[in-house]
């Protein structure tokens, strides 16, 4: 992918990770524009494999699933359902010959900051090896 390209990114997050989210989730898409659309979820473990699958087929390039660290979890076990979820959305794409990688769980450390914002800007900035998604090439 040209560095110049934009990656189109779905971020699926744990409202949990930022009390504050709606107001921070502003200056993310203020600076990523229409490369980035945000679904903050109750609790992460209420992502559906569907959720992730309906993104990638609607052109999304990268699909993050950003949950709360390991132990964190205010309903105990919510990301590790998350994970589950989207291991079984993986071995979907595989089936189908996409990248199962397009398809990432972050889980937020322990010392993350309560900011969605500053929490998703570095994993967002990683170079992108993937490239556009093969759904979407010719809709642009």
């Amino acid at each position: 992918m040209e560095s110049d390209q934009q990656v189109h990114t779905v971020v699926f997050f744990c409202q949990q990770l930022d009390p504050q989210q709606d107001l921070h989730s502003r200056d993310l898409e203020r600076e990523w524009g229409s490369g980035i659309r945000l679904f903050p979820m109750h609790c992460s473990g209420r992502v559906e494999a569907l959720h992730l699958l309906m993104a990638v087929e609607q052109g999304a390039d990268r699909v993050l699933l950003l949950t709360c660290a390991e132990g964190r979890c205010r309903y105990r076990e919510g990301n590790l359902r998350a994970r589950r979820r989207l291991e079984y959305a993986r071995s979907l794409l595989e089936e189908i010959g996409i990248e199962p990688g397009r398809l990432e769980l972050r889980m937020a450390s322990s010392q993350s900051p309560r900011h969605i914002a500053r929490i998703l800007e570095p994993i967002l900035r990683e170079p992108w090896s993937h490239g556009p998604s093969p759904l979407s090439m010719g809709t642009d």
